[in-house]
Order: C-alpha cells, then sequence, then structure tokens
C-alpha cells in the first residue's frame, strides 16, 4: 500500500504544479493583452503608434469660426474623445459659393460677393494627432477613422464644424 500511496500523492502533486503552471499562463496572458492592448482593438500586425499631420479644411462656416478656431485648440469627436490639436495657423479665405446662374449652370463666386452671403468662411489648416496609418485610412488614438476626403464632426470648447481631410502624413519616425 505505501507504494501505491506514493504514487497517488505524486500523481496530485505533479497534478497541483499543472493547475498552478496554467493559472501562472493565464495572468501573464491577461498582464500582457492589457499591457498592449490599451488604445483600443486594432488588426492584427497593426504598425506601431505615430504622430501624423492632418491638413483640413472646413467649408462655408460662419465668420466668427474662422478667429475662434486657432493654433494649440484642442478637435474633440462628437463622444468626447481627443482627435487631435490644431498645430498650424488656420488660413481663414472667404467662402467659396456656388450659385445657380439663369441657364442653371453652377459659377463660383465667394462670400461677400454681389448676391452671395457676406458672413460665410472657408478654413484651411493642420491637425496633429496621434494614431495609427493603416492600408484603409488613419485612426486617431487607435479609435477614431479619417483618411483623405473623409468628413467628419469635431468640436473645439467653442465651435463644431464639418471637417473634411485633405491630407494625411507622418511626423514622427
Amino acid at each position: 500500500m505505501d507504494q501505491k500511496e506514493a504514487r497517488e500523492r505524486r500523481r496530485a502533486y505533479a497534478l497541483d504544479i499543472f493547475v498552478l503552471v496554467i493559472a501562472a499562463l493565464c495572468i501573464t496572458a491577461l498582464i500582457v493583452r492589457v499591457a498592449l492592448g490599451s488604445d483600443g482593438v486594432l488588426p492584427e500586425g497593426a504598425p506601431e503608434k505615430a504622430e501624423y499631420a492632418l491638413t483640413f479644411e472646413i467649408a462655408s462656416q460662419k465668420a466668427t469660426a474662422g478667429s475662434e478656431i486657432t493654433n494649440g485648440e484642442v478637435l474633440y469627436t462628437e463622444d468626447g474623445t481627443v482627435f487631435g490639436t490644431i498645430s498650424s495657423q488656420v488660413s481663414v479665405t472667404p467662402a467659396k459659393i456656388y450659385p445657380e446662374d439663369e441657364s442653371g449652370r453652377l459659377v463660383l463666386t465667394y462670400s461677400g460677393s454681389e448676391g452671395a452671403d457676406a458672413n460665410l468662411v472657408d478654413i484651411k489648416g493642420t491637425i496633429n494627432s496621434e494614431g495609427y496609418m493603416l492600408d484603409y485610412g488613419f485612426l486617431a488614438g487607435g479609435k477614431v477613422f479619417a483618411s483623405p476626403g473623409y468628413e467628419l464632426t469635431l468640436h473645439t470648447e467653442r465651435v463644431t464644424a464639418k471637417v473634411r481631410i485633405l491630407g494625411i502624413t507622418r511626423v514622427s519616425e
């Protein structure tokens, strides 16, 4: 009976060690997942996070917005996520307006010209944002999608506007 009891104790001991090793591996996997996956869900093989400059345009905004959107202004998405910071002086020009002429064709005019609303401006500038550049576009902070031609609603503390992304270039290496 002594040999049989000794074998059973060794099996129980081996089973205990096996369970402890599995538990340690699970805890290690959880720690690695939390440490590496804190920026959101990204596809496998996603590139490293880097800083990007996104050139933007805001078309036909009220003239007062031109003075309220300035260098250093933080831009937020509709759910309050930080999208980026305006990193250059913005250019404010009279808005391009396309009214129809007598024959129904669209004609380019500018805000303030005869027959056009004088209180509209177009705003252009650059937003610096950290994120990931993927094959299908840019993920600001790993969560908010943008690509050239894409339009999204962004907010500052004083202004809400539809922002069209014109281009994206990497700032940091």
